[in-house]
């Protein structure tokens, strides 16, 4: 991947198209614990060692990286023990037959499940799991991003993992890649009483091809993309079953004990303003659109309420998300709005809701076309007031994933979109962790 970096420039900029590729449209620097038949949990063998930080963290707001070395972190977790669950989507690395991201070469076992301690060891959980690379790359579309593994919890003694989707059959919901791809898409049990196993727990794509809750609302379905589609980006244990946002299905989702999916709320699109030519070269002036919400976030309130924070579409313009707040059986309601491009949320210990953006200046930042970082990303704190502050920023790019640990610690996954090797300046997936006021 690293001929892909041909400028300092060029890598960055190509980094933030690919996030949007791995998030929108649809690892490892540690070591495999074999195919997904005989998977182990993290305590039945030793730590492997990847960028240990020792002591306790800095000073409130400052952004200490504790791993590195990870294959396009997710999601974290925070384990009964203390440790962190963080989901790899996988390494990107597509042969030469992988063009577009939708030929069956595209799809490889680098997705993984690993375990961080809050200083640093890494060690695998479940290795060997499905993901998908979004094609070649090249100088003008960019690295290829990986699609696979997004969030990892335990529940009920058992391990249970969300995995993302590319696409889907329109009319089946079924992913496309065959077999060895059979977990895209779904909610995905694993344990070990008995006996290594998997159980699907629910299907996203069937649901959607079947249902399509938001009929295909928003302006990118007028300009040619599908109105059905499914990639379901985080979930929350709730009722008993879980709650999913599926940020292509532009819904909140609940999987009940059984099994059963159905709607918990659908989100508006978002009124923005596409500049001359983003819309194609015949564009010559700005255009009115309703941009897809794109739900990447869910956490249980304080108050028992669901909370989701919303990625925005294209033409991703900064300022115009929000995170609402969901009671089933009522109307979404906005806690939070003026943020941009928010990745992940996730509560304090004083029940503070925190919103983390990837990148203040929006997905189509302006400081991509020079020649350094670009706006670094944020996390933000929302007041009981509704006031936000700005918690931490420097140091946080491309952040993709949000938990908050014991002693009111917040943990971070960092270039969310790099895989191991291969970033530019020789960055890669990390893990930060950032101590949070009181």
């Amino acid at each position: 991947m690293s001929a892909l970096f041909g400028s300092r420039t060029m890598g960055w900029a190509s980094l933030m198209s690919a996030l949007v590729v791995a998030i929108v449209m649809g690892s490892a620097g540690v070591a495999s614990a074999g195919n997904s038949d005989n998977w182990r949990h993290d305590g039945m063998f030793p730590f492997s060692h990847h960028g240990a930080f020792q002591g306790h963290p800095g000073p409130v707001g400052e952004v200490q990286v504790i791993a590195s070395g990870l294959n396009q972190p997710k999601k974290i977790t925070v384990a009964p023990d203390g440790s962190l669950l963080v989901a790899l989507s996988g390494d990107a690395v597509a042969p030469a037959s992988c063009t577009d991201g939708t030929e069956q070469s595209c799809l490889d076992d680098s997705g993984a499940i690993v375990r961080v301690t809050p200083n640093g060891q890494v060690s695998t959980v479940v290795g060997d799991l499905p993901s998908v690379s979004s094609g070649g790359g090249s100088e003008t579309s960019g690295p290829p991003s990986a699609t696979g593994p997004v969030e990892a919890l335990y529940q009920n003694g058992c391990l249970q993992v969300l995995f993302q989707n590319t696409g889907i059959d329109p009319t089946t919901g079924q992913e496309t890649y065959g077999p060895g791809a059979g977990l895209l898409g779904d909610l995905v049990q694993f344990h070990t009483f008995g006996g290594a196993s998997t159980k699907v727990e629910a299907a996203f794509g069937p649901f959607e091809a079947a249902n399509n809750p938001d009929h295909g609302e928003g302006t990118a379905v007028q300009n040619g993309e599908p109105a059905i589609d499914s990639d379901p980006y985080s979930f929350v244990p709730y009722r008993g079953g879980f709650a999913v946002a599926d940020a292509a299905g532009d819904d909140l989702l609940y999987v009940s004990p059984f099994g059963q999916i159905s709607v918990l709320a659908v989100f508006p699109t978002i009124s923005e303003t596409a500049p001359p030519g983003s819309l194609g070269p015949d564009q010559t002036t700005p255009v009115p659109v309703e941009a897809q919400p794109v739900p990447t976030a869910v956490a249980v309130g304080p108050d028992g309420a669901l909370y989701v924070g919303e990625l925005g579409g294209d033409p991703f313009q900064a300022g115009t998300e929000s995170i609402y707040r969901v009671v089933p059986g009522q109307q979404p309601r906005v806690v939070a709005s003026g943020l941009t491009a928010v990745s992940d949320i996730a509560f304090d210990h004083f029940g503070r809701l925190l919103a983390l953006e990837i990148d203040q200046a929006g997905l189509n930042d302006p400081a991509l076309a020079g020649s350094g970082l670009p706006t670094p990303g944020a996390i933000i704190r929302v007041g009981w007031n509704g006031e936000q502050t700005t918690v931490a920023s420097t140091g946080l790019e491309f952040p993709t994933g949000l938990a908050v640990g014991p002693g009111n610690v917040a943990y971070v996954s960092n270039f969310g979109v790099v895989s191991a090797t291969g970033g530019p300046d020789g960055v890669s997936g990390e893990v930060a962790r950032v101590l949070l006021p009181r």
